[in-house]
């Protein structure tokens, strides 16, 4: 009989502990995703301070290394905000693996409590007093107000301080400095798509390449054919397409651009809107005249080809480092820049070379001149940018450069000829300038997810309550 009660018993007990497993696992709060340094489970936040505190992450990522997490969830169980914010903090091991410098902002709404959690490299850094001085004298008279928002940019504009003045390890993972993020992905690929779409635009219908010039032999030859009565060749024209009218094609290249702003105000990343939009509205049109003389220009040809080859070349040897590849969009921005540096310097050096060809003594004069001028202007420029105070130094160097827009093309007017020898040249100088700028869409868009680096925290850290 004893026995059969003590089975009962330990039967009835086993039964309460397996009915109050849901409710212990209910008790303690999951720990979320880490899929960003905001999470925000509790949509707290608005979305320009997620954005903020997003950037404000990933910059101090690339200055200092150090991983900084914000994380505002509603509740955190039975368990405590200090058990819970270690839990997260092993679960995603925030910041560097032997460094060790991640710190995890927790905000639980709904049980009105924040914390501030360090790992063992910030506790230099970050005491625990100081982390309880933030906690009361920053973010929680912002929380009382009911201004989460502000409470935890000023809490974080803080922490973010403290950290910089600290003495980290240095950056040992270069490639993480052209990590974009995930978001990216899709800025990259309305940027690619679309000059892609205006290259075929004026690729469609192009000009076939000039023949060549007749001389007075075929002139000669075909009148002797035409005495023996051959028959008449069918010109090489009418096989050739109907171009397009004069405005069909900006047009076509106008709604291009139109569609690519669109989709980048749909699907790319708020902060990320002005730079695309301007790498479309400068990009594009490029990129439609590129197509409308590829047919035309075999130097364009080889040109385009070879900056294609040298892109790819990059790309290849910064993955064979275990690099990524820089964004599509500022790869595109430096190509542009590059074109349009190679552009000016064509101009240049073909009006030197026409000034050359008409008068010999007459270039020597004019670059002697033009020569002594460019140096004496560049030592000025530079001893007024070096001695000016760092408010009026901006302002130097924007005149600066308008400066040297305008000595520019002091350089190319005084080094043109003629009218004449303009004339002669000028088919010739506008068709090669087309060749000169190009740009690349080879890069291969690059994306990272955020993540934990294998970061440890040995539970320092402050909390608070409002």
């Amino acid at each position: 009989m004893p026995r059969r009660a003590t089975r009962t018993w330990a039967t009835a007990w086993l039964l309460v502990l397996l009915c109050l497993l849901p409710g212990m696992a209910m008790a303690a709060a999951a720990v979320p995703a880490l899929d960003g340094p905001v999470v925000d489970t509790a949509n707290a936040l608005s979305a320009d301070t997620r954005d903020t505190l997003r950037t404000q992450a990933l910059q101090l990522q690339a200055r200092t290394g150090s991983q900084l997490q914000v994380l505002v969830v509603d509740h955190v169980g039975d368990e405590g905000i200090e058990a819970y914010a270690q839990q997260v903090f092993d679960q995603w091991q925030l910041g560097r693996k032997d460094v060790d410098d991640g710190v995890l902002l927790l905000v639980a709404v709904q049980d009105r409590r924040v914390r501030i959690q360090t790992g063992y490299g910030l506790e230099g850094a970050i005491p625990d007093a100081y982390a309880a001085r933030i906690i009361d004298k920053a973010i929680v008279p912002r929380f009382r107000d009911g201004d989460l928002d502000q409470g935890l940019l000023d809490g974080t504009k803080i922490v973010v301080a403290l950290i910089d003045g600290e003495d980290l390890p240095a950056w040992g993972e270069p490639s993480m400095r052209n990590v974009l993020p995930a978001d990216w992905r899709s800025a990259d690929s309305v940027v690619a798509l679309t000059l892609l779409a205006g290259f075929l635009a004026g690729l469609w219908r192009s000009p076939p390449s000039r023949p060549a010039p007749r001389t007075l032999d075929d002139f000669a030859c075909r009148r002797r054919e035409r005495r023996r009565g051959a028959p008449r060749e069918v010109t090489t024209s009418q096989a050739r397409p109907k171009p397009l009218p004069a405005w069909a094609r900006p047009l076509l290249v106008t709604a291009l651009v139109a569609a690519g702003l669109l989709a980048a105000a749909m699907w790319a990343p708020r902060q990320a809107l002005a730079a695309i939009c301007i790498v479309l509205a400068l990009c594009v049109p490029v990129a439609s005249l590129l197509g409308w003389c590829w047919r035309r220009s075999r130097g364009l040809r080889v040109v385009l080809l070879g900056m294609l080859g040298v892109s790819a070349g990059f790309c290849v040897v910064m993955l064979l480092r275990g690099q990524l590849p820089p964004s599509l969009a500022l790869h595109t921005l430096l190509d542009l820049a590059v074109g349009i540096a190679a552009m000016l310097v064509f101009f240049l050096v073909q009006a030197c070379r026409a000034r050359w060809h008409k008068d010999r003594s007459s270039f020597g004069v004019r670059f002697a001149v033009l020569l002594l001028l460019t140096a004496g202007y560049a030592i000025v420029a530079l001893l007024a940018i070096d001695r000016a105070d760092p408010v009026a130094r901006l302002a130097a160097t924007i005149g600066w450069g308008a400066g040297t827009l305008v000595l520019y093309f002091a350089w190319v007017f005084t080094m043109l000829p003629g009218e004449k020898a303009r004339g002669g040249r000028s088919s010739s100088g506008g068709h090669r300038s087309a060749s000169s700028t190009s740009s690349s869409s080879s890069s291969s868009s690059s994306s990272s997810s955020w993540s934990g680096g294998g970061g440890r925290s040995g539970g320092g850290g402050a909390s608070g309550s409002w």
